[in-house]
């Protein structure tokens, strides 16, 4: 036996809702993902930048590893949480 017409026209709108809401989220998640990663980017730079401008060697040997470690780790670590909150919305 078929849904009634109203019925299913009322499913179909609540489902389209639904839809844009989760859409809407998961762009807003690559969004924050995406700046965060520049975050790092620049915090890593940054540091790198600030190794190569000090004269002490060895703080600035220590900075410029700090510096490319911050940025990649921070960077994969973005990313990571962007796919563990994807897996918990059901985006894949």
């Amino acid at each position: 036996m078929p849904i009634p017409t109203e019925i299913r026209e009322e499913l179909q709108r609540r489902r389209l809702t639904e839809h844009r809401q989760a859409e809407r989220d998961k762009r807003w998640d690559y969004v924050r993902t995406a700046l965060q990663c520049w975050g790092w980017c620049l915090a890593g730079i940054a540091m790198i930048a600030w190794s190569l401008h000090t004269t002490d060697e060895r703080y600035a040997r220590a900075v410029f590893w700090a510096g490319l470690g911050v940025g990649n780790a921070g960077m994969i670590f973005s990313i990571l949480g962007l796919y563990r909150r994807g897996e918990a919305r059901g985006d894949w």
